[in-house]
């Protein structure tokens, strides 16, 4: 009975080409606010990283550890004045998918590399899997920090401000989604409309302070190679990123910009009945 109820569930799972499937109705428009500038960024473990954005549409890149490419696709999203979400998979891996969080107000640059390259724990059950590599998920996700045009060093603390809010995101009418963020390693959500529609799950997530009330979340699937990276901005209430991942059979990526309204579920302070201080 346990087997035939797993099987049926792993037949219903979406694949990353379902997730991928109308998720921006909430996006805005890429901008073209960063065609023609160019930025030479001092990365805080003593890398660096250059960006030249030829058009709104194409830039080159090159990161130390991280690799590069003279011109390739990418998207840019104005979250604030100053404040830029850039995202673009790696032209020469499509494996590799590079995101930027901008902040021209304060110099500053956080670069968020995730990879779906390494598939040795992928058939590992979920303990030995943890016990392995200290992770419940396949994909990996990488945070390197750095300032450019300034002696400043950039800083984006890991956050705990997020921690028992329950928000509600409505990607598009046909994709709504409830995320109730736990602790500083899980989070857990559920689909009311959508690909995923009935399920949910308990997964990894990472979280950062960006700006007065503008956080990075990372989320990585656990059942699905899959990975998030999102920029919620509780003053307008909404929240840009990216879906990236590989299909279970075939492993073959996909990449897709995302965007949603958010609102505020319930708030659960620590130490409100059965949650520990």
């Amino acid at each position: 009975m346990v087997t035939s109820a797993a099987s049926s569930a792993a037949i219903h799972w979406p694949q990353i080409g379902d997730i991928l499937q109308n998720h921006s109705g909430g996006r805005p428009d890429p901008t073209t606010d960063l065609a023609g500038k160019s930025f030479a960024v001092s990365l805080n473990d003593g890398g660096r990283l250059d960006l030249a954005f030829a058009t709104g549409e194409l830039l080159s890149w090159s990161a130390s550890g991280a690799g590069g490419h003279g011109e390739q696709p990418y998207q840019a999203f104005n979250v604030r004045d100053g404040m830029y979400f850039v995202d673009f998979i790696d032209a020469n891996d499509e494996l590799k998918s590079v995101s930027l969080w901008l902040d021209l107000t304060r110099n500053a640059v956080l670069l968020i590399e995730g990879s779906v390259a390494d598939r040795s724990a992928e058939d590992l059950n979920l303990l030995t899997r943890v016990e392995r590599t200290g992770a419940q998920s396949v994909p990996t996700l990488t945070y390197r920090t750095g300032s450019f045009g300034a002696s400043t060093v950039a800083d984006f603390p890991r956050t705990d401000k997020l921690f028992g809010k329950y928000f509600r995101y409505v990607y598009s009418d046909t994709h709504v989604y409830d995320h109730y963020y736990v602790n500083p390693k899980y989070y857990f959500w559920y689909c009311w409309h959508g690909p995923d529609a009935g399920i949910g799950e308990f997964d990894e997530a990472d979280y950062f302070e960006l700006a007065e009330d503008v956080y990075l979340i990372c989320w990585r699937e656990k059942f699905l190679p899959c990975l998030a990276v999102t920029v919620e901005d509780l003053r307008s209430m909404r929240s840009i990123g990216k879906v990236f991942g590989a299909d279970s059979k075939s492993w073959r990526t996909g990449n897709s910009t995302v965007g949603a309204s958010m609102s505020i579920v319930a708030t659960i302070a620590p130490g409100a009945p059965g949650v520990p201080a």
